[in-house]
């Protein structure tokens, strides 16, 4: 328990100096657009907002990517690489499990809102009606489809990590994150296409008592999408990621490099107080 609340603060500690080193690059672009060169705090316009909706998934993905690692490090020691994609995979999942109710509340309130039928509903009158008309199954609707673009991607981003850590401890800094960016890129761009069907039926679901479901599931969301629109339709778009890339890469860089400091530390202390104890 102690080591996964120290996993979460390294986590979130390493999310905000990412999100606030990427901001600016995101805010340059629009800030030159609508010529605002010249207010240099332009820059770091929207930084809490997008740190507190980055920072949450990154800091428990991590912090379940060294539990299941402690687990699966007893029990499995064949087949290295498929357990590294396994236990990201698991990290994401179990991620989604915690953060999805929150997330599809939020987002049922403001389309709510935005389509202008509940303009008055708060955040909690509509956890207080989801509860009361479907029950605790009622908050994650759409669920499956969320998960698979997050659990493949920790899946690999993770796995990718875990099983070429002997060459990236090699490196220098600089390459480390270079090599890390890229892996963590092509992640992105595989994943992508779940991203995409989930993004579709997340539309869907919100739209619940509005107009009839037109998807039943995913399978038949990627079936219909596949059979109107060719395959590159689900990738188009794909190379956007590459930002959120290079934040993801960040993150995990100074994640690995934080860590052992604090619970080099901690573990330390422990030590002291058993030896005085004793």
């Amino acid at each position: 328990m102690t080591d996964f609340v120290i996993d979460i603060f390294v986590a979130t500690t390493s999310s905000f100096i990412s999100s606030f080193c990427c901001t600016p690059i995101e805010n340059i672009p629009k800030s030159i657009l609508h010529n605002e060169q010249k207010n240099y705090l332009v820059i770091w316009r929207g930084i809490i907002p997008k740190a507190i909706t980055y920072i949450p998934h990154q800091s428990l993905a991590f912090a379940f990517k060294d539990v299941y690692s402690k687990v699966f490090q007893k029990k499995i020691n064949d087949y290295k690489h498929l357990k590294n994609i396994l236990i990201g995979s698991l990290a994401g999942a179990s991620t989604m499990l915690v953060m999805y109710p929150y997330e599809f509340v939020s987002q049922r309130t403001k389309y709510l809102y935005k389509v202008g039928k509940r303009i008055d509903l708060t955040w909690r009158e509509c956890l207080i009606e989801i509860l009361k008309n479907d029950g605790i199954l009622g908050y994650y609707r759409g669920f499956s489809a969320c998960i698979s673009p997050v659990v493949v991607f920790r899946g690999l981003q993770f796995g990718f990590y875990d099983s070429t850590k002997d060459i990236t401890d090699a490196l220098p800094f600089i390459g480390r994150l270079f090599w890390v960016q890229l892996f963590t890129f092509v992640s992105h761009i595989i994943s992508f296409p779940f991203f995409k069907i989930m993004l579709m039926m997340k539309a869907d679901t919100l739209n619940f008592n509005h107009s009839p479901v037109q998807y039943k599931n995913v399978i038949e969301c990627t079936s219909r999408v596949l059979k109107s629109q060719k395959l590159t339709y689900l990738i188009q778009g794909s190379t956007q990621r590459f930002l959120l890339a290079t934040k993801d890469a960040l993150t995990l860089m100074l994640y690995y490099n934080i860590q052992p400091y604090f619970k080099g530390n901690f573990n330390y202390k422990i030590d002291r107080v058993i030896q005085r104890k004793a």
